[in-house]
């Protein structure tokens, strides 16, 4: 039993120094990961758990990438007008700070590049809630504005006016004209009358 143990350790060990010699200068990141969330115009964290091989000596660019889509999305480049959001050194370090530029755009596979050797590390694709996509906006076509015409209450517009205008002066009516003709036949009847008197009395 106690030599099971044994052995048990010794293919436990072995396994663990052949990953860590195959893994050797490659990152393993533990923020991002595919479920972070960073936020533009804001700091956030970059930490891995593990040592960068040791001719890693510099301070190594850590860049924003973003996925092209192509060969089934494992194709990423590197986003366009971002410098790199910070250094870090992975012989000394094991976390820091970063700054997501406001103009970052709000996307789901984004993902951290450092140029370490002899392999290179990327991050596993992550969110970024930044400035929403543009929006297109068309322009509405000319000629296409709506006429509102408010109507006089009782006027129907689809039909012709009922009120007619009033005019400059006021017409005469019949009632006048007949009025006027009774007036000349009677002054005519007095004037007869006055003439016959007169006659009389001369003779």
């Amino acid at each position: 039993m106690k030599s099971f143990t044994l052995l048990l350790a010794t293919v436990v060990a072995a396994v663990a120094a052949q990953s860590q010699v195959d893994d050797e200068g490659r990152l393993y990141y533990t923020s991002p990961t595919s479920g972070t969330v960073w936020t533009a115009g804001k700091n956030n964290t970059v930490a891995w758990s593990n040592v960068c091989k040791s001719e890693n000596t510099q301070d190594l660019n850590i860049v924003l990438y973003v996925s092209t889509g192509a060969n089934n999305g494992t194709e990423q480049v590197r986003v366009p007008d971002i410098r790199a959001l910070g250094t870090l050194n992975c012989l000394k370090q094991k976390e820091v700070q970063v700054f997501i530029p406001e103009t970052v755009k709000t996307g789901s596979q984004y993902s951290i590049h450092v140029d370490t050797k002899p392999l290179q590390s990327y991050s596993a694709q992550f969110t970024i809630q930044g400035t929403e996509p543009e929006v297109s906006v068309v322009p509405t076509p000319t000629g296409t504005s709506s006429v509102h015409i408010i109507m006089p209450t009782g006027i129907d517009a689809t039909t012709p006016s009922a009120v007619s205008p009033t005019p400059s002066s006021p017409a005469t009516s019949e009632k006048d004209t007949a009025n006027a003709a009774g007036a000349l036949k009677t002054l005519g009847s007095t004037a007869a009358v006055i003439g016959m008197a007169a006659a009389a009395y001369m003779f």
